[in-house]
């Protein structure tokens, strides 16, 4: 599997850099100006961005208000972040359901959490590719925003095939979203999807597998999975501050 490293450190410096205050949010690597979506019903942001190879949909993630750069030195650091984090976001609310009012040939199931933030900004986002045309897409996300990435861009190929040229998607530590079923019908349609797991991050081991969740390809693994402190490790390597230095390593040497 070919994967383009520089395109993925982009995609991970928007997933950082979408974690800004939506009122003065900047994006380094882009010089249209920023759609910005924020769903207050569902505390559910997102970005899209346009150049002229199509357009970015970047998802916010989880807790946009918690220091990525803690060091989770004590145990009182890592319950905070499993308390705002994981039990707060991914755990919550997982029981599956089927958001849609089409019939489910494919026996998908998504996680109920995920479906009503993404639902809550779904129309919006379709609106904009249709009235703009829009022929070739990008979703991308760090933590519950990969998990919202997901869920867009198997949604995006679906409602869109006929009009859509390509659809790529890269997500950061992000959740397990659906069943078997949904994992199999994403994989069939959004192919171009990568996937990365740095170290020992705990995140994407969630929900469990024997919640009846599985996860989409392809999955991409970096950075080490050692650790003598393995309860902080596995906390600590969810910040993305991993994900972006050894996807900047990678970038310049391909």
């Amino acid at each position: 599997m070919t994967v383009d490293y520089s395109k993925a450190f982009k995609m991970a410096v928007c997933s950082k850099e979408v974690y800004q205050d939506f009122s003065r949010i900047i994006f380094s690597n882009w010089k249209e100006k920023p759609i910005l979506i924020n769903e207050t019903k569902t505390d559910t942001q997102l970005a899209i961005l346009s150049d002229s190879s199509g357009i970015t949909i970047v998802f916010q993630g989880s807790s946009s208000s918690f220091d990525w750069q803690t060091n989770f030195d004590t145990s009182q650091e890592q319950k905070s972040f499993d308390k705002e984090v994981i039990r707060g976001q991914i755990v919550a609310q997982k029981d599956k359901t089927y958001p849609y009012q089409t019939e489910n040939t494919s026996g998908s199931l998504m996680h109920r959490g995920f479906s009503k933030a993404y639902c809550s900004v779904r129309s919006q986002i379709h609106e904009y590719i249709k009235n703009n045309n829009i022929t070739n897409v990008t979703v991308t996300g760090h933590s519950l925003g990969g998990a919202l990435a997901t869920l867009c861009a198997v949604d995006i190929q679906y409602n869109f095939v006929k009009q859509l040229t390509s659809i790529e998607a890269y997500t950061f530590g992000a959740p397990k979203v659906g069943n078997k079923g949904f994992s199999k019908s994403y994989n069939e349609r959004v192919p171009k999807s990568y996937r990365f797991v740095y170290g020992m991050d705990i995140v994407p081991e969630l929900p469990r597998w024997w919640q009846g969740y599985d996860h989409v390809d392809k999955e991409l693994r970096i950075g080490s999975r050692f650790s003598l402190n393995f309860i902080s490790a596995r906390f600590k390597d969810h910040g993305l501050d991993g994900y972006l230095s050894l996807l900047k390593e990678l970038s310049i040497k391909k």
